[in-house]
């Protein structure tokens, strides 16, 4: 990767960031957009728009509605289209990789963005004790500094989850994360999408379990951790049996 493709994809990260929910909320930030767009600074837009598509079928649910916490999807497919371009012009298939490097790079996003609002929270109330004191410019300064850091937090965290995903396509190669999947393995992340389904389909209601107390929110701890255990389970198996 050039400097100059860096630095469009570092501004880039910084536009979607704000864009994702301090600012506009245009759904520029979905990633069946993003996709396109990386592909684009990388001189490959036709296969980024194909990974926006994947990234958009993984963040289906996330929508920035209300005060809701949800995985940073622009930072994801961000680092995943990234990873998956890279790694196919360096003659691999880093399918997998490009989506693990996807899941984590969403949730340092979401991290990141709940560290942003609880500054705007601390900024908002220090600029009303300004107007109170006869500062009436000091809810502009406010706005505009809450802006520069959003831009800037969105652009650190570009570089460092693209920096991430491609080390890990370095370490990893020569793996089965960047290899093609014989078709038993395919068989076996099929069986393990539908395990997952079916914990989620027929585990207990999440949001009914969260209005609740005491059991009944215990319940719904353990249906999310059983989700996560079938992930795991078939994961491992589709790169044991890859292999």
């Amino acid at each position: 990767m050039t400097p100059v493709e860096a630095g469009l994809l570092a501004l880039l990260g910084a536009a979607l960031f704000l864009d994702q929910w301090p600012a506009l909320q245009s759904m520029a930030a979905r990633p069946i957009v993003v996709g396109p767009l990386v592909g684009w600074v990388l001189g490959a837009p036709a296969e980024g728009a194909l990974w926006g598509a994947v990234f958009e079928a993984v963040f289906l649910g996330v929508l920035p509605v209300g005060a809701t916490r949800y995985p940073d999807a622009a930072a994801a497919a961000i680092a995943g289209t990234v990873l998956a371009l890279a790694g196919r012009e360096g003659g691999l298939y880093p399918a997998g990789l490009a989506i693990a490097v996807a899941a984590v790079a969403g949730r340092l996003g979401e991290t990141v963005m709940d560290r942003q609002r609880r500054w705007n929270a601390r900024a908002a109330s220090r600029a009303r004790e300004r107007v109170a004191g006869g500062d009436l410019a000091a809810p502009g300064r406010a706005t505009a500094l809450a802006l520069a850091r959003g831009a800037g937090l969105g652009a650190g965290q570009t570089l460092l989850a693209v920096g991430a995903g491609l080390l890990a396509l370095e370490l990893l190669g020569g793996s089965p994360w960047t290899a093609p999947l014989p078709a038993r393995a395919l068989a076996v992340a099929a069986l393990g999408a539908a395990a997952v389904a079916g914990v989620r389909r027929f585990g207990p209601n999440r949001a009914a379990d969260e209005a609740t107390a005491g059991s009944a929110r215990g319940k719904s701890w353990r249906a999310r951790a059983a989700t996560i255990v079938a992930g795991a389970v078939a994961g491992a198996a589709i790169v044991g049996w890859g292999t």
